[in-house]
């Protein structure tokens, strides 16, 4: 059996959770971790992995003898499965993986382009339609019994449905709550309170309505130390300032320090700011070191980052 994403709207709007035993289904709980100190800062790590759903998608295993994986869970929070279909259900082993070590576990909603565009606007036609969205997303959430969503909406939306977007953030954190006690969902940087398509790179008074609405922003990966001001700045007259995530890229585009060996750089100027982190795809060193020395490639780049 495989776990596979929801690839359009229309299977989204038709998903029903079915009366047959499904073995997809998570069936690890969460385990407790100490509670967090006031003022220590979050690290998110946001997989992506050559699209996703590689060998990690057949439940009961493959026979892979060099597959990507995460093992250092002690060091971090959140884990976010990402793939670039429009809704990523994480595969159970990844939930299992996640609970077991006290990490919340997350899927991705995304849109992009052109074609992201014209399903985006269907989920936020009208009240409706972003409540029945949200609704079927609560549902795959409470069956396959994981922690929450990354929102990644990377297309321009009409300016007249930018408050029918916010609506549907702002429901669906809403509607998590109430079914999931601790589940969350987390804004990515993108879309503009005007419905432009424009990474920030901080939070501001052009993305805080997305923020005000959910329990967290993933700042895009170009910021600067005044950029981490800002945001630190604004979040923290909110009360908040441990929920805004500063984006760190492994592959390194246009990210400080240039990623890989050296993603040790951008987080450490992160936390000179007290700030929370997400590591996007770390999945790099599989990629790009070759799989024969993955461990050991690494260890040296989960020491570097997380230490």
């Amino acid at each position: 059996m495989e776990c596979l994403p929801l690839k359009t709207f229309e299977e989204l709007d038709s998903w029903s959770s079915g009366d047959l035993i499904d073995c997809r289904v998570n069936t690890v709980p969460l385990a407790n971790r100490k509670g967090r100190p006031k003022g220590i800062p979050k690290t998110l790590v946001c997989h992506d992995m050559c699209g996703g759903y590689l060998t990690d998608r057949f439940v009961q295993g493959a026979e892979d003898p060099l597959p990507f994986c995460f093992y250092h869970w002690q060091y971090i929070d959140s884990f976010i499965y990402f793939s670039h279909h429009f809704v990523t259900i994480p595969p159970v082993t990844w939930i299992n993986a996640a609970h077991k070590h006290g990490v919340k576990c997350y899927g991705t909603f995304i849109t992009e382009w052109d074609e992201g565009k014209v399903r985006c606007h269907k989920v936020i036609e009208s009240e409706e339609s972003l409540k029945k969205a949200a609704d079927k997303l609560v549902e795959i959430t409470k069956y396959y019994q994981f922690d929450g969503w990354l929102i990644n909406i990377e297309n321009v939306v009409d300016g007249d449905k930018v408050e029918n977007l916010r609506k549907f953030v702002e429901y669906l954190t809403s509607q998590i709550h109430q079914a999931i006690p601790g589940s969350e969902v987390i804004w990515y940087d993108s879309v503009l309170n005007t419905g432009q398509l424009k990474w920030q790179d901080e939070l501001n008074d052009k993305n805080c309505m997305f923020f005000d609405a959910c329990d967290g922003i993933f700042l895009n990966y170009n910021w600067n130390d005044g950029k981490l001001q800002n945001s630190l700045d604004l979040a923290k007259n909110k009360g908040r300032d441990m929920d805004v995530y500063v984006g760190i890229d492994v592959f390194g585009r246009g990210c400080l320090g240039g990623g890989g060996y050296n993603t040790l750089e951008a987080l450490a100027a992160i936390r000179k700011f007290n700030m929370s982190a997400a590591i996007f795809a770390p999945g790099w060193v599989w990629e790009t070191q070759g799989k024969e020395n993955f461990i050991e490639n690494e260890n040296r780049l989960e020491i570097l980052a997380f230490t």
